[in-house]
């Protein structure tokens, strides 16, 4: 059996769908950090905002060339970029295993609010 094509209009909702998981996931780092062994948790973060840009970018996309009304979610603020460094818990261990690879990691205060709608 065939697999059936995406409508522009389901293709737009699994963008919002993940627009959405993404800000909640880059929040959920913020405040608790993450496991990456390797990385510190602005660079996790900073990746997680470029996934949102990319999912923005599909949806104007769509939008434009199927002359589809843009979401609301693209009033929705793209969250900050952050100091690579950044660290939700600087005494945890992995920070401490990570300072050995990495001399400035930071813990200072990301200030990011979601319900604050933008004009583009």
């Amino acid at each position: 059996m065939a697999t059936k094509e995406k409508t522009p209009e389901q293709m737009i909702l699994s963008c919002v769908s993940s627009i959405e998981k993404e800000i909640e996931h880059w929040k959920h780092i913020k405040e608790n950090g993450c496991n990456d062994p390797s990385w510190a948790d602005g660079t996790n973060m900073n990746l997680t905002r470029n996934h949102i840009l990319w999912y923005r970018r599909q949806i104007a996309e769509i939008c434009n060339e199927n002359s589809i009304e843009l979401p609301d979610i693209m009033g929705v603020p793209v969250p900050p970029e952050v100091n690579n460094g950044y660290m939700a818990d600087l005494k945890c261990d992995r920070a401490q295993r990570l300072r050995q690879f990495r001399e400035n990691l930071v813990h200072s205060k990301i200030d990011y609010r979601d319900d604050q709608l933008v004009l583009f």
